[in-house]
């Protein structure tokens, strides 16, 4: 039977209050909730620990990346300054290739055309004289061999060398003989004994000459008349 406490409880609907030693002792305490925010905090702990090292990790990785990439760039420019390099050594070495190809072939026609000169100047004499002995058709076909020959020489860059009646140059006139004549300036050319001539604007052969010498009267008169002008100067 209740007694009458219980039953004012369940007619008032209110709770009773339990009393410290009245409490349900059925389930032992184990520490169980204690436990748990142990483990809690362990997993939390674990957890931020975790992170630093995957951040860590990841830094490491990102810096490994930009030493990588700074490398690649390095090796790049090293490339591209090996790159321009050769294509400089390339672009002179085809100059040189050029320049070595014409010097062959001027020293190839200087060569074959300083051959063909003396036949060129037999052709030239044999077009200009009047032989009687040879007929007018022979003539005829010797002036049009020449006429082409000259053609060809003179596409090829062949001119003749100025001579006789200009001053002496000594790069591209050879002097064989000394001529008195007081009427000439001294070194005029007064004979061209062979002709000279140009090649591309080059000396192919120089002509060979007699030149002009004052008599030893009139050098000496020369002489005389220098002294005076300078001794006029002088006063």
């Amino acid at each position: 039977m209740l007694n009458e406490s219980e039953k004012n409880m369940d007619q008032s609907g209110e709770t009773k209050e339990v009393k410290p030693e009245e409490k349900d002792h059925s389930l032992p305490d184990t520490g169980q909730e204690g436990k748990d925010a142990g483990d809690f905090k362990s997993e939390a702990i674990e957890v931020v620990q975790s992170s630093e090292v995957l951040f860590a990790e990841q830094q490491a990785i990102v810096q490994s990346l930009k030493q990588e990439l700074d490398e690649s760039k390095n090796k790049i420019g090293e490339l591209q300054h090996s790159i321009r390099r050769l294509a400089a050594d390339f672009d002179n070495y085809k100059k040189w290739v050029a320049k070595e190809r014409q010097i062959v072939e001027r020293t190839a026609t200087e060569s074959l055309i300083k051959k063909l000169l003396d036949i060129y100047e037999s052709l030239e004499k044999a077009a200009a004289t009047d032989d009687e002995s040879v007929s007018k058709e022979f003539k005829e076909g010797i002036k049009l061999i020449y006429k082409e020959f000259s053609r060809v020489l003179k596409s090829e860059g062949l001119e003749p060398i100025k001579a006789e009646g200009t001053p002496l140059d000594v790069c591209k006139h050879e002097v064989l003989m000394q001529m008195l004549n007081d009427e000439a300036p001294e070194n005029t050319i007064l004979q061209e004994i062979q002709k000279g001539y140009f090649l591309n604007s080059l000396v192919l052969r120089p002509a060979k000459v007699v030149v002009s010498q004052k008599s030893q009267k009139e050098e000496t008169q020369e002489t005389e008349n220098t002294k005076n002008q300078e001794e006029v100067k002088g006063e």
